[in-house]
C-alpha cells in the first residue's frame, strides 16, 4: 500500500496495526498537509460500520487542543477508513513504560485529559476506552486523546462461552451487546453491560491516573476472570503504597474515581479537572497547603457558619494556549463579576482587584484574606471556532472546600446568555437571595454578533490599560464593535467610558470627548436601560461637563441600584461629593469603593483627594503612599504626595516627588504643571518660568488644560494671567473647575469677588 493515492491521499508509511486496524502516514493531496490514516478492521459488519459513520462524525466535531482531530471519513475497497491529525511523539503506555512519572507531569497531563473528556462529554459523546494506549503524549508534551466515537465499531469475534480461549487483559470484548472496552480500564458497570453515561470514562480516567502516578495497573492480571473480578469486586492497593511521593490530596482523587459505585464516584470531567487544577496550585505554590481534611471535591455538606456573603473570581484560565487569546479570557472574567456584581445581597470584588492575581501562585485562602471575601470562583475557558465554554469552580475561603464544579458550553452568539446562567448558578450555590428584578436581569440575554463581541473584549483590554495608548486604541475596537452591531448596548457604554476617561485625563479637549460619551450613554440605555455602566457614564457626563449635579446624583443612584457592586459609581460619586465639601459623605463611598475594588489605584488615589480637600493632609500623605506600596512607579502617586508635601511647607521634599512623577509620566503636561507650581512656591520663580515656556510649547503640539496653567500663575502671584486662564478653562468647560470650592492651590483667590462669580457660574 505504501506509495498508492487513495481518494486524494498518499499513503507513505506504515505506523502501527492494533486490534481496530493499521495506521499509516499519507500526504492529503488537497491541502498539502500530514495526516494519519486509521484503516478499520473488515470483519466489522454494516450495522457496526453505519453506527462508526455516524459516532465518528460526531467525533469530528470534537475541535479541543485535547482531542486528535477527525479530518475525514471515507472507504476504500469496502474497508472505512478515517483521516485523523498525524501526531509526533508517543502513547501515554509507551511514556509510563512500567515506572510512574513526576506527580507534577501527572497532574498536568490529567488537567489536558480532564478538560478533552469534559469537552465531549458536553456533546453527549462516550470514548468508552480510555487507556494509556488510546492517550498519545505529543513531542511538546501535550496530551491528546485518540479514537473517541470508535470504541463501539466491532473488533475481533465476540468470545462465546464454547471459546476454548480466554481473552487476556488487552483484548478488546463485547459480551452480551455491550460497549466495548480494555478490560482492564472498563468501568465496572460497562463489564456488567450495562447502560453507560460519562462516569464510565471517568473510571477509565482514574485507572489511567493511577498507573500514570504508580508505573502498575490498578487491575492487573493474566486472564479476563482475573481482571473482570477485580474491576468488580477488588480495591486497588493505595497509590502511595507503591510511590510514597504520590501526594494525599491525588490519592483521595483516583480513589474517588474508582468507586465502583457510579453514585460514589466523581460526576463529572468538570469536577476532576477543578480538583487537578488545586493539586496542581498547591504543587505550585511556595508553601505548600496543609493537607486538607477531605478531598475538596467531594462537596461536603455546608458546615454552619459557612455562610457566604462576599466572593471573588479568579482571572479565568485561557485554556486555548495561545497567550493573544487571554483578552477572552480576562473579558469573560471580567463580564462573570460584571453578572454577579448584579446582586445585592453578595459583595463581589472588581476586575481591578482581581487582575492583581493572573498568573500569581497562591493559596485560595491567602488570596481570600488579603481580597477579604468568603468565597472564591476560579476556572477556564477555552475558544475553540464559535463555540466557547467556561468550566467554574467554588470554593469555601477558609475551609479551602470545594463546593461546586460545573462546564457549560455555547454557540458564541449565546455568549451573553452563558455568563448568566453560570452567574445564577454561582448565586444559587452561594444561596444568596434574588430580588424578582435581580433574577429578571440575570435571565435576560440576548444574542451578539461573535465578531462583534470579539471586538468588545479586545476594546475592554485596551481600555483596561488606562493608557492614553490604550484609551485611543479602545475607542476605535469599540466603535468597530457597534458597527458589526449597531444594538449592542454594551458597546455603547464601553465607548462613553472610553470618552470620559480621555476627558478626564486630559489628552482631548473635553468639546472632543464629554458630548460624545454621553451621545453614547444615551444610545446603550435605548438598547438596555438596565445597563448600570451606561448610567455611571451619563453621571459623569453631568458632573464634569454639563455640571449638573442633581443630574449626577440621579444617575448615579440608578447605577448603585442596578448593580450595587460596581466600584466606579461609588467612586465618581465621591469625587461629586468631595466637589461640593460633603467631604463625610464622599469618605464613605469612598471606603465603600475601595472595598469592592481593595488593589485599585485610582480608588485609593480618590481617598487622598478627598482627605486633601478637606485639608486633613496627614491623612492624605498616608493614603497617597499606599499607592506606592501597590505600585512604587506610579507617576500620578509622587505628584499627588508632593502636592501635600508643598502645602505642608515641606518644599524641597515635594520637588523631589515632582521630578519623580514627570521623570516616571515621560512628561505628562500635568506634571509638568505641578513641578512648575512647587518650584514658585518654594521662591523659585525662573525655574516655574521656564516650565511654563515648557507646557505653552507642549500645547501647540496637544492639548495642555488651561486650568493647570493658570494654577501655576497662582503660584507666582499674577493674578490676573491666573483669571486668564481659568476663564479659558470655564470656557472649554474644563472638569478641574468642580473642584473650585475646595482646591487648597486656589486659597490665595478666594478673597477676590470675581473668584467667588466664577464659583456661582459654575454652578457651585
Amino acid at each position: 500500500m505504501i506509495g498508492t493515492s487513495i481518494s486524494h491521499y498518499k499513503v507513505l508509511e506504515k505506523l502501527g496495526a492494533g486490534g481496530m486496524g493499521v495506521v499509516y502516514a499519507a500526504e492529503d493531496l488537497k491541502l498539502g498537509r500530514k495526516v494519519a490514516l486509521k484503516f478499520l478492521s473488515e470483519k466489522s459488519d454494516s450495522q457496526a460500520l453505519e453506527r462508526f459513520q455516524r459516532e465518528a462524525r460526531a467525533a469530528s466535531a470534537l475541535n479541543h487542543p485535547n482531542i486528535c482531530t477527525v479530518y475525514d471519513i471515507d472507504e476504500q475497497d469496502g474497508v472505512p477508513f478515517i483521516a485523523m491529525e498525524l501526531l509526533e511523539g508517543q502513547t501515554l503506555s509507551q511514556r509510563i513504560g512500567g515506572s510512574p512519572l513526576a506527580i507534577e507531569e501527572t497532574v498536568e497531563l490529567g488537567l489536558e485529559i480532564a478538560d478533552a473528556l469534559d469537552a465531549a462529554h458536553a456533546k453527549g459523546i462516550l470514548h468508552r476506552d480510555i487507556k494509556p494506549g488510546n492517550i498519545f503524549v505529543t513531542a511538546r508534551g501535550q496530551a491528546k486523546i485518540l479514537d473517541f466515537g470508535l470504541a463501539k465499531l466491532a473488533s475481533p469475534a465476540v468470545h462465546s462461552t464454547e471459546s476454548s480461549e480466554m481473552p487476556t487483559a488487552e483484548t478488546v470484548v463485547s459480551h452480551f451487546g455491550a460497549p466495548l472496552g480494555t478490560l482492564a480500564y472498563m468501568s465496572p458497570e460497562q463489564a456488567r453491560g450495562e447502560p453507560l453515561d460519562a462516569r464510565t470514562d471517568i473510571f477509565g480516567f482514574g485507572a489511567v491516573l493511577y498507573e500514570m502516578s504508580t508505573g502498575r495497573r490498578a487491575f492487573a492480571g493474566e486472564m479476563a476472570a482475573t481482571i473482570f473480578d477485580a474491576v468488580l469486586n477488588r480495591e486497588p492497593a493505595a497509590p502511595s503504597k507503591l510511590n510514597p511521593k504520590v501526594p494525599a490530596e491525588f490519592e483521595r482523587l483516583v480513589q474517588k474515581t474508582l468507586e465502583k459505585d457510579r453514585e460514589m464516584r466523581w460526576q463529572s470531567a468538570a469536577e476532576m479537572r477543578a480538583e487537578l487544577k488545586r493539586i496542581k496550585r498547591d504543587l505550585e505554590s511556595p508553601k505548600r497547603a496543609a493537607p486538607r481534611r477531605r478531598a475538596t471535591g467531594d462537596a461536603a455538606p455546608r458546615r454552619a457558619g459557612q455562610k457566604i456573603r462576599s466572593l471573588a473570581v479568579l482571572p479565568l484560565e485561557n485554556l486555548s494556549g495561545e497567550t493573544e487569546r487571554d483578552y477572552f479570557a480576562d473579558g469573560m472574567t471580567e463580564a462573570l463579576i460584571t453578572d454577579l456584581a448584579k446582586i445585592k445581597a453578595l459583595k463581589v470584588i472588581s476586575r481591578t482587584s482581581i487582575m492583581q492575581y493572573k498568573g500569581v501562585r497562591k493559596p485560595l485562602p491567602q488570596i481570600a484574606r488579603e481580597l477579604k471575601v468568603d468565597a472564591v470562583v476560579e476556572g477556564s475557558v477555552l475558544r475553540s471556532g464559535d463555540r466557547v465554554r467556561i468550566t467554574a469552580q467554588l470554593i469555601h475561603a477558609g475551609t479551602d472546600q470545594h463546593l461546586w464544579a460545573e462546564s457549560y458550553e455555547r454557540d458564541l452568539r449565546d455568549v451573553l446568555s452563558l455568563q448568566n446562567e453560570v452567574a445564577r448558578k454561582i448565586a444559587s450555590e452561594v444561596r444568596v437571595k434574588l430580588t424578582p428584578q435581580e433574577a429578571a436581569r440575570l435571565g435576560k440575554a440576548r444574542t451578539v454578533d461573535p465578531e462583534a463581541h470579539e471586538l468588545y473584549l479586545k476594546g475592554r483590554h485596551f481600555w483596561n490599560k488606562r493608557t492614553e495608548e490604550g484609551l485611543r486604541k479602545s475607542l476605535q475596537l469599540f466603535q468597530q464593535a457597534i458597527d458589526k452591531d449597531p444594538t449592542y448596548a454594551a458597546g455603547y457604554s464601553a465607548l462613553a467610558d472610553a470618552y470620559n476617561i480621555l476627558g478626564y485625563y486630559g489628552a482631548l479637549p473635553p468639546s472632543d470627548t464629554y458630548p460624545k460619551a454621553r451621545a453614547a450613554a444615551q444610545k446603550a440605555l435605548e438598547f438596555d436601560p438596565s445597563l448600570a455602566e451606561a448610567h455611571a457614564a451619563l453621571a459623569v457626563f453631568k458632573r464634569d461637563y454639563e455640571w449638573d449635579w442633581d443630574g449626577a446624583f440621579k444617575h448615579f443612584e440608578q447605577a448603585i441600584e442596578l448593580n450595587p457592586n460596581y466600584p466606579n459609581s461609588y467612586h465618581w460619586r465621591s469625587a461629586l461629593l468631595t466637589a461640593l465639601g460633603k467631604h463625610k459623605e464622599a469618605m464613605r463611598d469612598s471606603q465603600k469603593a475601595r472595598e469592592l475594588d481593595p488593589l485599585s489605584l485610582a480608588i485609593q488615589s480618590q481617598l487622598g483627594h478627598g482627605r486633601r480637600m478637606a485639608r486633613d493632609y496627614d491623612a492624605a500623605l498616608r493614603e497617597f503612599r499606599k499607592m506606592l506600596d501597590l505600585n512604587p512607579n506610579y507617576g500620578p502617586a509622587h505628584a499627588w504626595i508632593g502636592l501635600v508635601l508643598e502645602e505642608q511647607g515641606q518644599h524641597e521634599k515635594a520637588l523631589v516627588e515632582f521630578q519623580r512623577a514627570v521623570e516616571l509620566s515621560g512628561g505628562d503636561a500635568h506634571m509638568i504643571a505641578w513641578l512648575a507650581h512647587g518650584y514658585a512656591t518654594a521662591g523659585n520663580a525662573d525655574e516655574a518660568r521656564r516650565l511654563l515656556e515648557r507646557l505653552m510649547k507642549l500645547a501647540q503640539e496637544r492639548y495642555v488644560s488651561p486650568f493647570h496653567i493658570g494654577l501655576v500663575f497662582v503660584a507666582l502671584g499674577d493674578r490676573e494671567e491666573a483669571f486668564k486662564w481659568l476663564e479659558k478653562a470655564f470656557e472649554e468647560r474644563s472638569l478641574w473647575l468642580i473642584f473650585l470650592k475646595v482646591e487648597p492651590q486656589l486659597d490665595a483667590l478666594r478673597p477676590e469677588a470675581r473668584f467667588q462669580a466664577l464659583v456661582g457660574r459654575v454652578g457651585l
